[in-house]
């Protein structure tokens, strides 16, 4: 396989994970969205009863603290799983300029 080839794939790869990577981030701006919905509708709930809660609006705040701590963690971990990818990508790319 010649080095044009090698970057080649190289490059194809790199296309392929960031076109990933992009849909992952639409997603979970898409989740992040809804979250900030959800959290703006219980603010006017709150706010309407003068800040009085009721065990079910704990509830949902609860919930959706928890699903912003998780939908962080998966935006950390696929950052993390990109790092290695691209890493990798750099190996290879510094394997192919040394041979030549």
């Amino acid at each position: 396989m010649e080095n044009t080839e090698i970057l080649l794939a190289i490059t194809e790869l790199k296309s392929s994970i960031d076109k990933r990577f992009d849909a992952l981030e639409k997603q979970f701006d898409k989740r992040l969205d809804s979250v900030s919905k959800e959290l703006y509708k219980i603010k006017q709930n709150l706010d309407t009863v003068d800040g009085q809660q009721s065990e079910d609006t704990q509830k949902q705040i609860d919930k959706i603290e928890k699903d912003i701590k998780i939908l962080n963690q998966d935006v950390m971990f696929l950052a993390g799983k990109l790092g290695v990818h691209d890493l990798k990508l750099i190996g290879i790319e510094n394997k192919t300029y040394i041979k030549r």
